[in-house]
């Protein structure tokens, strides 16, 4: 009598082992972290959404109040000023301005035009006496501004109504 005995009983493997209890830990941590995170994912996201909700609403509301914006009139483009700014150690840093006075509506080019090297010295002039520690500063840039209309209105050009600052690069 032959035994027969069949491949599939000699190749059978050999059972793996259990898996240790520290794998099932890691994947309960990792399955906890994955959990967390889409939950904190999703509450940030609701939270944001219902904010900007809140907003648009508000801005919706009070825009109905708010006063009708005035176009500007004729607005002067200085060219490009370049001027040595001097920090508190008396270190000197290049500065790069280019200005826009906008005055107000009315004003054509041609009553503004003749005081354009009037106002480019007035610039000149205060750009050169603004300490770096001011022109590095974007909270100091409307009190900058301010300074800037103040001279320029001193030369006698008509109706300023701003002026805007629309470069600025300091070293």
């Amino acid at each position: 009598m032959t035994q027969s005995v069949s491949l599939k009983d000699k190749k059978q493997a050999p059972a793996a082992p259990p898996a240790p209890a520290s794998m099932n830990v890691m994947a309960l941590v990792g399955a906890v972290v994955i959990a967390t995170g889409a939950a904190t994912g999703v509450t940030l996201f609701v939270m944001k959404r219902s904010q900007h909700a809140s907003a648009t609403h508000e801005a919706a509301a009070h825009s109905e109040h708010a006063p009708a914006v005035v176009a500007p009139g004729y607005t002067l483009s200085l060219e490009p000023f370049l001027v040595m700014a001097t920090d508190e150690r008396h270190m000197f840093h290049a500065m790069r301005v280019t200005l826009a006075v906008e005055f107000q509506s009315g004003a054509t080019e041609d009553t503004v035009r003749p005081f354009a090297p009037r106002v480019r010295d007035a610039a000149l002039t205060q750009l050169r006496s603004t300490p770096y520690e001011v022109a590095v500063n974007p909270a100091q840039m409307d009190h900058l501004r301010e300074e800037l209309q103040n001279r320029f209105q001193a030369t006698g050009a008509p109706r300023i109504a701003r002026v805007l600052i629309t470069d600025l690069v300091v070293q």
